[in-house]
């Protein structure tokens, strides 16, 4: 990001706000907020001079571990509980101005990630911020006051948070991570460490791992996700000539694979943007503070953040167009997460949730716009970490199996699935086992069964590995319940997960992660509803990765499988948007040349005469195991009857190979 500042403007407020905040650390009491606020920042400035004058570099892996951890003391797990960032701690000292101390505590730490990425005028502001709390906590300033200050900070600083988010992700010139991947060398993990991220043992075991993998596998790992990228784009009927950049996302620990793929790419004549995160993000920390922007959020900060974020595409337009989309490599089997709920958390009230939503609907909308959908692919694949547990090397031998299963043989028994479907007007999917789901999904009329289908097959292309069949449903007459006993879902274990669906709407939800059933309700309507009163069942697929399901079920990881894998292990349901969402009228085809007709239902057909009624900005994808399915049946016109699958086993004549893998478990 290009600060908009100039040098001398921005070193003078770095070295009025680095006094002032000496001052603090010597007049407070040393176990205050502020107090170790001004440690903390001090720590700060200190890392940022070692990063200026190259010291930092010079440092070994011990020294930038130790440093690394005390950045980040207040998210540490050992801390937490103890630390201001923590809502119930800072409540509990500062009453109702405590969501504001664990809101400008949270902000302190994510500072680091300013100084290692040079974000000085991010840096400044942010402890400009800081300051003017302080000052009005010495003045004895009401609540109301110091909420005015962080609403106008927000306000002012999303020009600056828009840009940057715009410019990592689409601008291949704008790219500190090209130098991070420079320094990966053998044996040396200290590039782990110039992120400015969190770094636990996890992230280090990880690179080690990587490492030690030879040149050819880390050749071919990297090219199951790139040859997928470029064949998503062949199988979309997209120009792939037009393309000139794609953007990485991965966790910090895959440097080496991602320095193989980024190199892939170049061949293909793609340059690279990165978004990187890490696994060693304290979870109940973020769970704690997913929804801080209560403390601004109203219609005068969602217009300034659209008009931040429409200026920042506008800047950088050719290259947002010429973008091909996200090629991510997700992880998964980190350590159980089940979030514990605190009253002192920021939380929507009954006027911003909508805002929110809309926000996240309108933020979708205006991406489309620069960089319209059916102009796009992707690429995601998925790999386990060390945390989960002693047989990860096996568990990881055993992923890249499954993320290289054979093409060809899979395609010919997804379509002997995709005929039997094709000839039903709905299907029904009962549960067995504990399982309570009983559900009708309605599909679209083929008025032209030798060119169309309802369902597209799904290979080794975007979604990796393959192993499924899906279609978007008539929500009309797309009805009954949902559910699951045990998944998770984007890092949270939910337990008795429940959807109540009338005509292809959810008309209620719930689950049992929490005694009281309003905080099981709560985390479902936050995290899959998303804030919305309903949702569209977006989604119906069959998954057919049994080989993945039986990793599962060996290793003891099933519920550790992210929805990438899980959701090829039995029938799925997506809420929210359809597959095809701000594609739709972009006409797909299966390998057998047929149309996939079902690219839209009855809520994404409003797209030209309302967008914002058409779409909600999220899509989530819900499994039921092959142990939890006691039958899939499709039925038609004049009495057409076929199971699908019986008792958890393929029962359709050509998917019989499937129950192959299943039998290991007998």
């Amino acid at each position: 990001m290009i600060n908009t500042l100039n040098t001398q403007d921005l070193n003078e407020r770095l070295a009025k706000v680095k006094a002032e905040i000496a001052a603090i650390f010597t007049s407070e009491k040393e176990d205050s907020f502020f107090a170790q606020a001004a440690k903390l920042v001090s720590l700060q400035f200190e890392t940022y001079d070692k990063l200026a004058d190259g010291s930092f570099y010079e440092l070994d892996a011990d020294a930038m571990q130790a440093g690394n951890d005390a950045l980040y003391s207040w998210k540490l797990e050992s801390n937490y509980e103890n630390s201001f960032v923590n809502p119930a701690k800072a409540v509990a000292e500062f009453g109702d101005k405590g969501q504001i101390i664990a809101f400008l505590a949270d902000k302190l730490v994510f500072g680091n990630t300013h100084i290692f990425n040079n974000r000085k005028e991010r840096f400044v502001v942010a402890l400009e911020l800081f300051l003017e709390i302080y000052n009005l906590y010495k003045n004895g300033a009401d609540v109301e006051e110091w909420k005015k200050a962080v609403s106008k900070h927000q306000t002012e600083v999303i020009d600056m948070v828009a840009n940057e988010a715009i410019h990592r992700q689409y601008d291949p010139d704008n790219q500190k991570v090209m130098d991070i991947l420079d320094h990966v060398k053998p044996g040396d993990y200290r590039f782990l460490y110039l992120y400015g991220l969190p770094v636990s043992e996890n992230e280090v075991r990880t690179a080690k791992f990587i490492d030690s993998l030879s040149e050819e596998e880390l050749t071919a790992m990297a090219g199951t996700l790139t040859k997928g990228y470029r064949k998503g784009f062949e199988v979309m009927g997209v120009d792939f000539s037009k393309k000139t950049s794609a953007c990485f996302y991965y966790n910090v620990g895959f440097e080496k694979m991602v320095k193989t793929a980024v190199a892939q790419f170049k061949e293909m004549g793609l340059a690279s943007t990165f978004i990187v995160d890490s696994g060693a993000e304290n979870k109940q920390s973020d769970f704690d503070h997913k929804q801080d922007m209560a403390l601004y959020l109203d219609e005068a900060y969602l217009e300034k953040y659209l008009s931040a974020f429409r200026k920042a595409y506008e800047s950088i337009k050719d290259k947002v167009r010429s973008h091909g989309g996200p090629a991510a490599i997700e992880i998964f089997g980190e350590r159980d997460f089940e979030p514990v709920s605190k009253k002192e958390a920021l939380a929507y009230n009954e006027q911003q949730r909508p805002l929110f939503a809309s926000l996240v609907n309108k933020s979708a909308l205006l991406r489309t716009e620069f960089l319209p959908g059916e102009e796009r692919s992707f690429a995601i694949i998925a790999y386990p970490v060390p945390e989960i547990g002693d047989k990860f090397e096996q568990i990881f031998a055993d992923t890249v199996k499954i993320n290289t299963l054979p093409r060809e043989k899979y395609q010919k028994i997804q379509q002997a699935l995709i005929d039997a479907l094709d000839l039903g007007d709905h299907a029904v999917i009962k549960g067995m086992n504990g399982n309570k789901t009983d559900i009708t999904v309605s599909f679209h009329e083929l008025k032209n069964p030798e060119k169309e289908t309802n369902f597209e097959n799904c290979l080794d292309d975007v979604n990796i590995p393959l192993g499924e069949v899906f279609t978007s449903p008539v929500l009309n007459g797309t009805n009954g319940l949902l559910h699951v006993k045990e998944v998770f879902i984007n890092g949270l274990k939910y337990t008795d997960l429940s959807f109540t669906v009338k005509d292809g709407m959810v008309t209620d939800f719930s689950c049992n992660n929490f005694e009281n059933p309003a905080d099981g309700r709560k985390l479902v309507d936050d995290e899959i509803m998303r804030n919305h009163e309903t949702l569209a069942m977006g989604e119906f697929a069959i998954g057919t990765n049994t080989v993945a399901y039986v990793m599962g079920i060996k290793h003891d990881i099933q519920a550790k499988l992210p929805i990438l894998i899980a959701e090829k292990t039995g029938p799925h349901f997506a809420f929210g948007d359809t597959c095809y969402s701000h594609s739709e009228d972009h006409a797909v085809f299966n390998p057998d040349g047929k149309e996939i007709i079902a690219r839209e239902n009855e809520v994404s057909a409003l797209r030209n005469e309302d967008p914002e009624k058409a779409y909600f900005g999220c899509h989530t994808d819900i499994t039921v195991p092959y142990n939890e399915l006691g039958e899939i049946t499709v039925y038609g016109k004049d009495g057409y009857e076929k199971t699908i699958i019986k008792d958890g086993r393929f029962v359709l004549e050509g998917t019989e190979f499937l129950n192959e893998a299943l039998e290991e478990l007998n």
